[in-house]
């Protein structure tokens, strides 16, 4: 019954009425208040804690939590789709795991936050470009918004990930504090830059040279970040490489985040 509610309230939230009244200027006033912030972030912090505690055998098989860095639309989500479809990961799209930190939640709030995310991305089909081109990412037959054994965690959203690590390096030091014994690992998702910066420009509204000065100033950031990140702990993906050779590619991702593959799961992953 639980399940048939949630579905309905997504069904809802992804209806063409609600994301209508989202974009106008009465309710983005609103949403923007910081009152309005407030009230959200104590909401979640609320039932984040009521779920991680009544749940918190759950979560004791997690070992790794991974981000992801990068530039915005360059290709994080297709590969977190594909991580989510994998039975013992779990990998949410546009939960922002490092503002929770900032205020506070705990390791497990979070891996809720996340598991919350990525089933209910599942329950919308996997859908993104909305502005664009809507499509799917959904992987056929595996566990997108689903798991058989927790062991990872993960977010896609990577391009405010790495803001914020840039304007707070010691980010870093503080979540693998915070996780005690899960390990903390990066996924960069690399592509071809004028598709990111095409995209600044198409959904960000900038000129060609502010989509510019933004992709070289995350450049700048993520080059630091490469050098601070000890050997081992942030491996490097192409889209490119994805598009052209799945099974590899998320082969390779798998085995980065100790997650073992098959070749049913494999196929799957490349069908889409």
């Amino acid at each position: 019954m639980r399940q048939g509610l949630e579905r309905s309230w997504v069904r809802i939230l992804d209806s063409t009425a609600w994301r209508r009244a989202l974009r106008s200027s009465a309710v983005r006033d609103v949403r923007d208040t910081a009152i309005f912030e407030a009230a959200d972030l104590a909401r979640r912090r609320l039932l984040s804690r009521f779920h991680a505690r009544r749940e918190r055998e759950r979560y004791d098989g997690v070992r790794t939590l991974c981000l992801q860095i990068g530039h915005t639309k360059s290709g994080g989500s297709l590969v977190g789709a594909m991580l989510d479809a994998h039975p013992n990961a779990v990998f949410a799209d546009e939960v922002d795991v490092l503002a929770y930190l900032s205020h506070g939640f705990t390791p497990r709030q979070i891996f809720h936050l996340l598991e919350k995310g990525a089933r209910r991305e599942a329950m919308k089909g996997r859908v993104t470009a909305r502005r664009l081109e809507p499509y799917s990412l959904a992987v056929p037959n595996q566990w997108q918004g689903r798991s058989k054994a927790l062991r990872v965690m993960g977010d896609s959203r990577a391009g405010i990930a790495t803001q914020r690590l840039g304007a707070r390096p010691s980010l870093i030091d503080e979540l693998q504090e915070q996780l005690g014994d899960v390990e903390l690992r990066f996924l960069h998702v690399v592509r071809n830059p004028f598709d990111p910066m095409s995209a600044m420009m198409i959904r960000g509204k900038r000129t060609a040279e502010g989509a510019m000065e933004r992709y070289f100033a995350n450049c700048a950031i993520l080059a630091d970040l490469h050098d601070r990140l000890p050997v081992g702990m942030v491996h490097v993906v192409r889209y490119e490489d994805v598009v052209a050779e799945p099974r590899r590619e998320v082969g390779r991702a798998c085995e980065f985040l100790g997650l073992e593959t098959n070749e049913r799961y494999l196929e799957d992953c490349a069908s889409i």
